[in-house]
């Protein structure tokens, strides 16, 4: 029986801590157990086996992600979710599913463009920055890159999220649902994504809808470079605290259909 939840946790991933309590507060009473895993774990542990409802892949860099799981540990992730497990991308997470990658395209020094050794999960390409449609600076760790933006869920619902990085989803194959939209960017674009895989389900989003805004508040301080767009995104998110809490129900609840 399925009844555990794995966060991936090995290079390229940033910090975990929003998600995981995130996880930890929706899974635990509905009596999952949730944990950690990493590349060798999965490789050779074979750690993604029956026992593991869902699989966390977290957002960071996703290119890091390929170096250590290309291969071996995609095969793994691919025939886990074939027999019946999940997987949730968030962010680079998400990019790192798709069967194309067009990553700041238009910025030279950190443009990305792979059609290769991605997880294939999901025929679509996963297209980012949103910088010029949000109006933030091209991706840098720091909340310069980063905005408060609204997602259109299917059932009309406007949901308050933290974006940073990730992407929107473009040519997706049939079967594919559209859970939500970014509602501010021309043409309303794919933002959270679901597709059945065999006997699995696959879900991705490209914002990191597991970011309060109160937790955001507590790593704020003057010296801070970005101080002025990281208080202006805490304040929308702490101010929308039950619509982002209603989101992140939403894509929970999508994961098993």
């Amino acid at each position: 029986m399925r009844k555990k939840v794995l966060i991936y946790r090995d290079y390229g991933v940033g910090d975990l801590s929003h998600l995981e309590q995130g996880i930890r507060a929706y899974f635990k009473p509905l009596g999952l157990n949730v944990g950690f895993t990493d590349a060798t774990s999965i490789i050779k542990e074979n750690e993604l086996n029956e026992k593991v409802f869902l699989f966390v892949m977290p957002g960071g860099a996703a290119t890091p992600f390929l170096e250590k799981l290309k291969v071996q540990g995609n095969d793994k992730i691919r025939d886990y979710v074939l027999s019946g497990g999940h997987y949730l991308g968030v962010c680079a997470g998400a990019y790192y599913a798709c069967t194309k990658v067009a990553f700041e395209t238009d910025i030279k020094p950190l443009a990305i463009a792979r059609d290769h050794e991605l997880l294939d999960l999901v025929e679509a390409e996963a297209v980012g920055t949103l910088h010029k449609e949000f109006g933030i600076r091209p991706y840098m760790k720091n909340e310069t890159a980063g905005a408060t933006v609204r997602l259109k869920w299917a059932d009309d619902e406007i949901h308050f999220a933290h974006y940073h990085g990730g992407p929107k989803f473009e040519a997706l194959e049939d079967g594919c649902e559209v859970l939500a939209r970014y509602q501010d960017v021309d043409g309303t674009p794919p933002a959270v994504i679901a597709k059945n895989y065999g006997l699995g389900r696959v879900v991705l989003s490209g914002v990191h809808f597991e970011d309060k805004g109160q937790d955001l508040k507590k790593a704020l301080h003057a010296l801070r470079t970005d101080i002025v767009q990281a208080s202006k995104i805490a304040d929308e998110l702490a101010k929308n605290e039950a619509s982002r809490q209603r989101l992140f129900n939403k894509i929970m609840g999508s994961i098993e259909k």
